[in-house]
């Protein structure tokens, strides 16, 4: 990691989970990063175990709604301003809601979309236009999907989620194939889909996590460590997809 000390990366749904230990551990290592995330609260708190901590890096806790377009925005223009280019995206954020199709909320649909599908594409593309700006060489946008963006649910409140994790595999594939074809196959477009990871999305989703086997349960530590992997790969090799279940587990997940 001693050659990414002092790049600058954004982590989206930062003030929790995945995004929190992610953020902890870049800092940590002495990188930049900028945390997105609706709780600044928490975000505040983390920057404050981080100084404790006496990390080498920096932490610039932003609040953000990521399911708010113009909140994404403001954000993106605060780092321009501040900070210029970008040389990491990692659109973490995330949600669950269960809401069936045949009777479930069409407000819980639109946020599950908004924030798992029309978020990292709107984070993306801000991302894309200051890597260009600013002439960043080495640039990387990392997605973090699920495995159920690579198979289907079989609870049948959670097919919207489903969808949404299957649209953002194909968004990812359709943004690296665009920025391909721009001439700009130096930056990087990545995604990782792990399996239970236990974080507060449970508790959102009002998962009980007594049902969760922790046998088979990855932490957010050891997400963070894989997220890790895949943005200190040297700059001509590309993971493109990365599925991190824990020992045990399959990819489709089948009714016992």
């Amino acid at each position: 990691m001693d050659h990414l000390r002092g790049h600058v990366a954004v982590v989206t749904g930062c003030s929790a989970g995945i995004g929190a230990a992610l953020a902890m551990k870049l800092v940590k290592a002495g990188i930049i990063v900028v945390g997105l995330a609706r709780r600044i609260i928490r975000l505040q708190e983390l920057k404050t175990a981080m100084e404790e901590n006496n990390m080498v890096g920096k932490f610039y806790p932003l609040e953000c709604d990521l399911t708010n377009e113009n909140d994404i925005l403001k954000a993106f223009k605060w780092i321009d301003d501040n900070l210029g280019g970008i040389h990491f995206l990692i659109n973490n954020a995330g949600i669950v809601r269960i809401s069936s199709i045949m009777g479930g909320s069409t407000d819980n649909w639109q946020e599950v979309i908004n924030c798992n599908v029309m978020a990292p594409a709107i984070c993306s593309k801000e991302a894309y236009k200051l890597m260009k700006k600013h002439d960043v060489i080495h640039g990387h946008i990392i997605q973090i999907n699920s495995i159920t963006g690579h198979s289907y649910s079989v609870n049948p409140g959670n097919k919207m989620y489903n969808a949404s994790k299957q649209a953002l595999r194909v968004l990812t594939e359709g943004l690296r194939h665009e920025i391909a074809a721009a001439g700009d196959g130096h930056i990087k477009v990545s995604s990782i889909s792990p399996g239970f990871v236990d974080t507060e999305i449970f508790d959102a989703a009002k998962i009980h996590k007594s049902k969760l086997n922790p046998s088979v349960t990855l932490s957010a530590e050891e997400m963070a460590d894989m997220i890790i992997f895949v943005m200190a790969t040297q700059p001509n090799i590309l993971i493109a997809e990365m599925i991190v279940l824990s020992r045990g587990r399959t990819i489709q997940t089948y009714p016992s």
